[in-house]
Order: structure tokens, then C-alpha cells, then sequence
């Protein structure tokens, strides 16, 4: 076998890295540009392979994993260090604890199961995570420890022959595929992050090895046409939202394994190995390295938002720069270096042991959060600010579960009450909890799924398996429940209703209406006419005003004099264009004084300016999310604010409430 140098591979690996960064910077035509990923673990694949099985595989695991070191551990590990220095200046102690534990897990080669494990729907956005990107040298690290070992045993036990070797690699190959095609149905985020599932997309690269040479023909050239075609159309008509690493990813790694295929010399391998391609090909590991934290520490700066055009461009143009010093500089006087396999290996660990220790620190000091001032600890982290302690659990025999109730004691008060919803509830249970004292109104939090959904109407929500059965479920018992129960008589209905607008909701038939707004709607008109009774009412909740963006971190940096170019004013001319539909649909099922509208945008955005601060205090724990742990005078004054408190008063007042919510009103200016 042999190792030379092919420039046409650095021309592919060129197309992958500038697909992935112009996909992380948002740049148009570019939105399957993920793919380039793919396209770096079929090259991966191909060349570890053809090292290791380089004469007669003879190669050690020593030299092995000394070169592999060499490869990737120095720009990586500078790469890490410069993001705990930058993380001290621009991350919230929680956001900088994340950090450490991240960087922790990814210098030795886990950071795949730390953000399988670590990122979700309150954690913080992964697109703010600086080393996110470091899952697939998780991914390719993993596999580097095993396959070698497998060639190994495989050559050896066949002695040599390569037919054996060949079948061993389809099989893994198979193998893989087939976890890959059943957890992006069971568990897409484990698909995206673990190695089995994307093994097969290396093995394939490492099949190309035993292929023999294409030579000159029209049929090889048709090959290396389709191949590249494949990429290209792979980076421009993929989807984020599509099931991957499936079917979906048969199109770029198929397409990568086109155009590696060993050939001679062709018109196609000419254009890969042209100048350009072939030197952003040699920096294509650095600048995948440092393009992300340039990306994401400049988006912390700003506040979270995207950078501009003008701003993109120049982050580019500094992520190339950084990306060739690194490459000229770290990468190849490290790469050069002839020293012994053994002391490389022992320096590595040296080196990986000292950044895990410093990056693991961090995390120990919880991001050190002498660095914000005491007036915003509460604000330190996502956790914090959504502690908040239950004051009682009870049974609720009819869901045959202990819940968490808050308001006036449960078995004291003069009402009961449940709160039904997902986060959007549970944010709301502080507040309750104040306005439920003071009306003697106790209440107890049914987190479940959307009471829209369940009958009619269902949301097709790919990343959670068992979903639509899942609220099917929950709305039966919870129906179950209220028909059982004669004294629960206040229903309040929470809910991301404007952002579950934009998801994939559909009529259980399966037909698509063009308003998904009104679909919405009726699963709601429906379980109002399921649950209703003379001496029951159901509130509806509004959904609270959010500012789209977490000005949270931008609060709190602000407060305490760091680094920070972003401001805390919400874009309330935006939220009132958004929210209107939504508020206009929910106000029109307020059809008697049994039903009732509670709009929170009428008192949180006064002559439609949103709010931001009540009592000094900013309220926001996340781009939507109301913080949970706000000091009660607060809390107080946001429920008020909300309108929370006529929804929990008689029927005089429920009255008075239905009338003053009307869709005109809401949409107008607020009092």
C-alpha cells in the first residue's frame, strides 16, 4: 500500500472545513453544510486505514498513537487553553463552569458523551458552547482506540490476506449503519454524538484502501463526477432538521468516497489539488478548531445574537489567519518533531493531564464567581436561576403520583387548582404561589405536555421518541382526573403557545392546515368542552413576553463591569408582531364567564414597551423563561403585572377579565 502525499484529498477536505464554517456562520446556500463532518470522517478513515495496513501493516501502536499525538493534540490543546482564558473574561460562572467540564471531557477525547449529556432544553443553547465542536474528534479518537486494534487482530489471524480483513470491515461497516438507521428513530441526539453510529462513515473510508486503483476511463470519471456531485449537493440541500447520521448521510459520505477512491491523475483530482483548495485543505484541522470559539465567545460579547455580515466576514477572515499561524506554527514543528514514539506518548499525556487539571479546576470553583458582583449572584448560572424550592408535595390518587403544590396549604385552602403545561408552567408556579396565598388558592403543577395536544391534535416532534403517545397519554389522565375530582375548580392552561406555533403541529387525521395557529385553537376548544362544569374555570395563560435572545448573561456582565457590547432592551415592536395571532386566537375561546383569557402582555408591556427589569431585578432567566428564583416582592409584582390575580377571583371578576380581553385590545396598545 502505498502512503503518498495526494493534494486532492487536501482540495476535499477544503470543501468539508469551509462547508462547516460557512454553516456555523449562517451563511446562505450552505445549510446542509453539517455534512462536512462526514466528509472529514471518510477522508479519516481512509487514511488512518492505509497507515496502519502500510507494509503489511507493520506499523506499531505505539508509532501509531504517538503520530496521531502529534496530529492532533498541540493545536487542540492551545485551541482549549485559549478558550478558558477568554471563557474568565466573557462567561457567566455557570456558562464558565460548562466550560471547564467541557474542555475536561474533550482533552481526553470525550466531549461527544459530555454534550450528549449535557445539552438539552434548559441547558444553554449548545450554539453557545465554545467546544462544541470538539464531539467528533470525540467521535474520531474513540474509533482510532479500537480500530487499530481491530486491523491487528484481523491481519494477523488472516495472515495476511486481505479478503478476511475486507469482510471484517463490511460487517462493522453493517453494523453501524444499522444503529445509525434505529436510533435517529429512537434517540436522535444519541445518534448525532455516539461512535457507533457513525463508525460505519469511517469504515467506509477505510474500504477504499483494499479498492482497486479507477483508471482512465469514462466510467471512472463518471464516478468522480457523481462524487463530487454528491458533496456539493449534500452541502446545499441538506437539512438540519432531517434524521442524521441516516439515509440522509449516505449522500456526502457516498460522495466522499467517490472522490477518494484511489485513482490516477484527472481533470476532477486537478481542480481538488489547485492551489487554493490544496492550503486551506493543510489548515482545514486548525481552522475547524478555531473557527467555533472565535464564533461563539464573539456572540457572548454581543449578547448572544448572530454577528452582522460585516461582522462575519471579519470574524472569517480572523479565524483564517489564526487557523494558518496555528497550522504554521504548532501543527507542523510539532508534526516534524523525531522524537521517540515512546517519549511523544508520555509527553502527551503530560500535556493532557496538565490542561484536563486546569480546565477541571474551573469547573470545581463553579466558574469562579467572585468575578461577577454580589448584586447579580442570583444570575450566576441556568440552574440557579430556575432553583426554586417546593413547598409541599401531594397525592393525587387519580394520576396515581405525588406532585408539587404551591398557593395557600392544600389541605387549609378554600380552592384547589391545577396548573397544566410544560416549562412555561413551571415558571409561572412561583408567581401562582404568591397570588395563590393571598387569594387562599392552592394549586398543584401538572408538568406534561401542551393541553393542546393529545386528541385532534398532535405536534410531530422527531427529537423525543414516544411524543405523541407520550401527550395522548397525559391529556387522557389528566381529563380522567378533572371529571373525578369535584374540587379542583380552576383549570390554568400554560404554554409556549407562540413559539409551539412555529413547530411542526398537525390535525391528528394528518391533514395540514395552513394555520397552525388555529390548530392550536381547537386542541384547546376541545378539552375546554371535555373538562368544563358550572363550578369550574378554565384559565388560559398567555404566553409571557420573552426577548428572543438570552439578554440574561448581557445583564449580569453588564452589572459586574465585564466584557460585554449588548443591551437588555427587548425588541417589544417584534414580540407584539409575533405574539398577535397567537393572542387573538387564544382570546376567542373565552366564550362564557367560565372561560377566561389572561394576556400578560397588556401588563408586562405597557405603550408596548416590554419589560425587562420590575423592581430592579432583570426577570429573565433565558431568551422566554421568567427566573424562578426572583425575590418574592417580585414575584408579586410580575403576577399582578401578568394579570394573574382576577383569573384566580370570582365570577364578578372573571367577567370583568373576559370583557377587557378582546383580540383588538390585545393587539393595540397596552394599558
Amino acid at each position: 500500500m502505498k502512503s503518498d502525499y495526494r493534494p486532492d484529498i487536501d482540495g476535499l477536505r477544503a470543501i468539508a472545513v469551509v462547508a462547516v464554517v460557512f454553516f456555523h456562520f449562517d451563511v446562505p446556500g450552505f445549510r446542509g453544510g453539517f455534512a462536512g463532518v462526514d466528509i472529514f470522517l471518510v477522508i479519516s478513515g481512509y487514511l488512518i486505514t492505509r497507515l496502519l495496513m502500510a507494509e503489511g501493516g507493520g506499523l506499531s501502536l505505539v508509532e501509531f498513537y504517538g503520530r496521531r499525538m502529534r496530529r492532533i493534540l498541540p493545536a487542540m490543546l492551545v485551541m482549549i487553553c485559549f478558550s478558558l482564558v477568554a471563557g474568565w473574561f466573557l462567561l457567566l460562572p455557570g456558562d464558565y463552569e460548562g466550560l471547564g467540564r467541557s474542555a475536561a471531557y474533550s482533552t481526553f477525547g470525550l466531549g461527544n458523551y459530555y454534550f450528549l449529556w449535557n445539552t438539552g432544553y434548559f441547558d444553554r443553547e449548545a450554539a453557545l458552547l465554545p467546544l462544541l465542536h470538539l464531539w467528533s474528534l470525540g467521535v474520531e479518537e474513540q474509533f482510532y482506540l479500537v480500530w487499530p486494534l481491530l486491523l491487528l487482530v484481523a491481519n494477523r489471524l488472516s495472515r495476511g490476506r486481505q479478503l478476511p480483513v475486507v469482510a471484517l470491515i463490511c460487517i462493522v461497516a453493517l453494523v453501524s449503519f444499522s444503529i445509525a438507521l434505529n436510533l435517529v428513530e429512537a434517540d436522535p441526539k444519541q445518534a448525532f454524538y455516539v461512535p457507533f453510529s457513525r463508525a460505519w462513515e469511517l469504515t467506509i473510508g477505510g474500504l477504499l484502501v483494499f479498492a482497486p486503483p479507477k483508471g482512465r476511463g469514462r466510467t471512472s470519471k463518471w464516478f468522480e463526477l457523481s462524487g463530487l456531485g454528491l458533496v456539493v449537493a449534500s452541502i446545499l440541500f441538506l437539512s438540519p432538521s432531517q434524521p442524521f447520521p441516516g439515509v440522509f448521510a449516505l449522500g456526502p459520505v457516498i460522495g466522499a468516497a467517490l472522490v477518494v477512491w484511489p485513482r490516477s491523475q484527472s481533470t476532477i483530482s486537478a481542480v481538488l489539488a489547485s492551489a487554493p483548495l490544496r492550503s486551506t485543505g493543510r489548515i482545514s484541522y486548525s481552522l475547524y478548531l478555531w473557527h467555533w470559539p472565535i464564533l461563539v465567545f464573539f456572540r457572548h460579547y454581543i449578547g448572544t445574537a448572530m454577528p452582522s455580515a460585516v461582522e462575519s466576514c471579519v470574524l472569517l477572515a480572523v479565524a483564517w489567519l489564526v487557523a494558518y499561524l496555528s497550522w504554521r506554527f504548532i501543527e507542523e514543528p510539532v508534526r516534524r518533531l523525531r522524537a521517540p514514539p515512546s517519549s511523544v506518548l508520555l509527553a502527551g499525556a503530560a500535556a493532557v493531564a496538565m490542561v484536563c487539571l486546569s480546565a477541571n479546576a474551573v469547573f470545581e470553583a463553579r466558574g469562579f464567581t467572585s468575578r461577577i458582583s454580589k448584586q447579580v449572584e442570583a444570575m450566576r448560572s441556568l440552574d440557579v436561576m430556575w432553583d426554586w424550592s417546593c413547598p409541599q408535595m401531594v397525592s393525587i390518587a387519580e394520576l396515581g403520583s405525588t406532585f408539587c403544590a404551591f398557593g395557600a396549604p392544600w389541605d387549609k385552602a378554600a380552592r384547589h387548582a391545577v396548573l397544566w403545561g410544560d416549562s412555561h408552567a413551571e415558571h409561572l408556579a412561583p408567581l401562582l404561589d404568591s397570588a395563590g396565598k393571598r387569594e387562599n388558592t392552592a394549586f398543584f403543577l401538572y408538568r406534561a405536555c401542551p393541553a393542546a395536544f393529545g386528541e385532534g391534535v398532535h405536534r410531530d416532534f422527531p427529537d423525543l421518541a414516544g411524543y405523541r403517545e407520550s401527550c395522548s397519554s397525559s391529556r387522557k389522565a389528566a381529563v380522567a382526573m378533572l371529571k373525578q375530582r369535584n374540587d379542583i375548580y380552576l383549570v390554568v392552561l400554560s404554554a409556549a403557545w407562540t413559539s409551539l406555533a412555529d413547530t411542526n403541529v398537525l390535525a391528528d387525521n394528518g391533514e395540514r392546515q395552513t394555520s397552525k395557529v388555529l390548530l392550536l385553537r381547537d386542541g384547546l376548544r376541545s378539552l375546554i368542552q371535555e373538562v368544563e362544569r358550572a363550578d369550574r374555570r378554565v384559565a388560559i395563560i398567555g404566553q409571557v413576553p420573552g426577548p428572543g435572545l438570552d439578554l440574561t448573561s448581557c445583564a449580569a456582565m453588564l452589572e459586574s463591569g465585564m466584557l460585554r457590547r449588548c443591551s437588555t432592551e427587548m425588541n417589544s415592536e417584534q414580540v407584539f408582531r409575533i405574539w398577535s395571532p397567537m393572542v387573538s386566537a387564544l382570546a376567542s375561546l373565552v366564550h362564557d364567564n367560565n372561560v377566561v383569557f389572561v394576556d400578560p402582555l397588556k401588563g408586562m408591556c405597557p405603550d408596548r414597551h416590554c419589560a425587562t427589569y420590575v423592581n430592579g431585578e432583570f426577570i429573565y432567566r433565558d431568551s422566554s423563561h421568567i427566573r424562578r428564583n426572583l425575590k418574592p416582592e417580585t414575584d408579586e409584582a410580575v403576577a399582578r403585572m401578568m394579570g394573574l390575580y382576577p383569573a384566580l377571583k370570582g365570577q364578578e371578576q372573571n367577567r370583568l377579565s373576559a370583557a377587557n380581553t378582546t383580540p383588538s385590545q390585545t393587539a393595540g396598545k397596552s394599558n
